[in-house]
């Protein structure tokens, strides 16, 4: 599934390799920014990458 969320874009899928769901956060231009370690859950998975988005805003909102 995908998923718009703060100016980014969630990528949230089931990977066989990892045997979990696997988020990446993608940049308005399309730049893979983050890629997770493997959710049990769907759920969780989309938690950890608006979080990490959230992180990422503030970062940037921070100059950092």
């Amino acid at each position: 599934m995908i998923e718009q969320y703060r100016g980014y874009e969630i990528k949230v899928y089931w990977s066989d390799i990892e045997m979990g769901y696997v988020f990446c956060v993608f940049s308005k231009d399309g730049e893979g920014i983050k890629e997770s370690g493997a959710y049990f859950y769907e759920e969780n998975a989309w938690l950890g990458a608006r979080e990490a988005v959230d992180w990422l805003v503030e970062k940037s909102e921070n100059g950092g």
